[in-house]
């Protein structure tokens, strides 16, 4: 595995690196499109004894070849005493069970953990306290944007309206035009489902909704 090491490029494996206490930089992009640089000098300017760079997603289950031989244990590249910095939170990965894990991880081996960007050294007992706070609010934060996206399909359907899938063909004079038919009695269901353009299932529903609509302004009126 290859990656920078004061400007040049090198190989992890050299034996001039075998034993000497490292601070090793991570960084990266979620796609080829993206750009590396801005974190590669922040990592530079910090002070990183050597850089790895990826171009993958840090969605959970997301295949990150260089960052997973990087901490694996067994291949060597982070060592007991090294330091893992870089420039933001969200390089590491998405959710508190994850970050809570690697930085668990990290401990245990006497790795430290440096994020730039929110001053939070590992190494230090305020440090990991800080991290394992700001890794909670932050899965809190996407806890309550699904919550509220949920509520606000939940509201949509109770008000019956369409939710996801394709945009409706029909249209309101359609469905007033087949409650008009199906009053008359003079065609079939499957009938008025084909004049007037949409599915008799569809249909029926549409019609039922207007109806319960029409009833309950009917009600209204009377208060």
């Amino acid at each position: 595995m290859s990656c920078i090491i004061l400007g040049r490029r090198v190989q992890l494996e050299d034996p001039l690196f075998a034993g000497v206490a490292m601070d090793v930089g991570y960084a990266r992009v979620s796609s080829e499109k993206q750009d590396l640089t801005r974190q590669i000098d922040e990592l530079a300017a910090a002070g990183c004894d050597r850089i790895v760079e990826e171009k993958a997603s840090g969605k959970h289950g997301a295949k990150r070849p260089k960052w997973e031989a990087l901490v694996d244990e067994a291949g060597g590249q982070l060592r007991t005493g090294d330091r893992l910095t870089v420039v933001e939170l969200s390089r590491l990965g998405r959710s508190t069970t994850q970050l809570t894990a690697l930085l668990r991880e990290l401990k245990e081996r006497e790795i430290g953990l440096r994020i730039l960007n929110m001053g939070i050294d590992t190494s230090t007992p305020a440090g990991e306290l800080i991290f394992t706070i700001i890794a909670g609010v932050a899965q809190m934060e996407r806890d309550l944007i699904a919550e509220r996206t949920k509520s606000a399909l939940d509201a949509k359907r109770r008000r019956g309206e369409r939710v996801g899938g394709r945009k409706p063909t029909h249209t309101p004079e359609q469905v007033t035009r087949a409650m008009q038919m199906m009053d008359s009695g003079n065609m079939t269901g499957q009938e008025i489902a084909g004049a007037v353009g949409m599915s008799r299932s569809r249909m029926y529903a549409l019609v039922s909704r207007l109806r319960a609509e029409k009833d309950a302004a009917a009600e209204a009126a009377k208060r």
